[in-house]
């Protein structure tokens, strides 16, 4: 795990307590919003701003972070341009004079008088 950011994963537990904490004086917040807040949005600096920082993937000690949040998540978008193509040349997708199904017609003739 020391040449990954997988020790993050170590401070999950710590994720939960903090969500935890944050639904006693949050009613009703799911877990997603919570996500959406921590994670997602601006970066708040209010009383519990060093907690926040604990919290796995919001900081880290190695000089290239592997995993970030903003690219992984966020849907980019790009303008793809159309490109078409007129050809006036017909391809044959399979010729069917070679098959022997069509070569039968010479071994099987009808019964002669």
């Amino acid at each position: 795990m020391g040449a990954t950011e997988a020790y993050q994963l170590l401070k999950l537990p710590f994720l939960f307590e903090h969500y935890k904490t944050h639904q006693k004086y949050s009613q009703g917040l799911s877990f997603s919003k919570f996500i959406d807040n921590h994670y997602f949005t601006t970066t708040t600096y209010d009383s519990d701003y060093q907690q926040d920082m604990q919290l796995p993937f919001k900081t880290s000690n190695r000089t290239i972070s592997l995993l970030n949040f903003d690219s992984f998540f966020l849907a980019k978008q790009s303008i793809v341009p159309l490109l078409t193509f007129n050809s006036r040349k017909k391809y044959l997708l399979f010729d069917d004079k070679d098959y022997a199904s069509n070569k039968l017609n010479n071994i099987f003739q009808p019964p002669r008088a």
